[in-house]
């Protein structure tokens, strides 16, 4: 799943929240209702607890916000420190390793080395964006990419939120000769154009700034259409999306107790369920267009 991480070249104040999974998703509600901040959500897969992070300007907002929600219900444990830009870079090199994807894929750390023959190499280096694979969202995605590109790549790829750029990256590695990929934050874009470069595929890609909830997307439609956000904007975007689609269309980010709701709003909207997986907390879907007889490769 890919969320913006905090850019802000001063330094500034984070405070952590321990919580339990199960009330993650409200508390950072009422973190952007109170402070009007976009918190963090670090979780590790199957793991029983999930860390918020929100980047206060001063250490004094920060403690007063501590303060606030130390007694909300499902807080394990609460602490504020310091934060520089540069403690991101440790965390996606003590995280962030080579790994697998599906029959054809690896994704590989842009500082290691550990490329593999016989896989397709796809080189990333996350900087301030999420989307390494190590989370279900992304690995799902990437797994149905790998699928689709057999026995043939799609022609066509649309990737709708790209983040750190892994998805359009991949299928175009993959072999997919028009990929067009969007996001909101122009600045994640200049970094996906980045990672485009470390793997060669810089005229491959055309980037563009668009947000899905006030924007059309991209003209045209295409084979394969990919969105990895969440589960509401996917649910009011399923018209959008399914008309944009000539064959398949890849969803992740969604939780596990919204997936029958953002499922029927994509068959409502003309589209028909192939394949649903979760590991139990996030889950992903995969629609195929009712106008053709296309069917999932094996």
């Amino acid at each position: 799943m890919k969320t913006r991480l905090p850019d802000r070249p001063s330094p500034q104040t984070v405070l952590s929240l321990q919580v339990r999974p199960g009330v993650a998703d409200s508390l950072a509600e009422r973190v952007r209702g109170m402070w009007m901040l976009e918190p963090v959500q670090l979780a590790r897969p199957g793991g029983t607890e999930v860390w918020i992070e929100i980047y206060f300007p001063t250490f004094v907002e920060a403690q007063l916000a501590s303060r606030s929600l130390a007694s909300a219900k499902g807080v394990l444990a609460v602490s504020v420190r310091g934060y520089a830009p540069r403690d991101w870079q440790s965390f996606w090199k003590h995280h962030f390793k080579a790994r697998d994807f599906g029959k054809c894929l690896r994704v590989c750390p842009a500082w290691s080395r550990r490329r593999k023959r016989g896989r397709i190499n796809v080189i990333i280096n996350p900087g301030l964006s999420f989307g390494t694979g190590d989370h279900f969202t992304t690995r799902f995605c990437l797994e149905m990419i790998d699928s689709l590109s057999r026995p043939r790549p799609p022609a066509t790829f649309l990737d709708v939120g790209t983040g750190s750029g892994i998805l359009a990256i991949a299928a175009a590695c993959l072999g997919a000769r028009r990929v067009v990929a969007t996001d909101n934050d122009a600045q994640a874009l200049d970094h996906a154009r980045a990672n485009a470069k470390l793997n060669r595929m810089t005229g491959r890609i055309r980037w563009i700034v668009s947000d899905i909830t006030a924007d059309p997307l991209p003209a045209g439609r295409f084979e394969v259409v990919c969105a990895n956000l969440y589960g509401a904007l996917l649910e009011s975007a399923a018209p959008a999306l399914v008309r944009a689609s000539k064959r398949y269309v890849v969803l992740s980010g969604i939780r596990e107790q919204e997936t029958d709701r953002v499922a029927d709003a994509f068959i409502a909207a003309g589209a028909r369920e192939i394949v649903r997986d979760g590991n139990g907390e996030w889950s992903g879907l995969v629609f195929e267009m009712t106008n053709g007889q296309i069917r999932m490769p094996k």
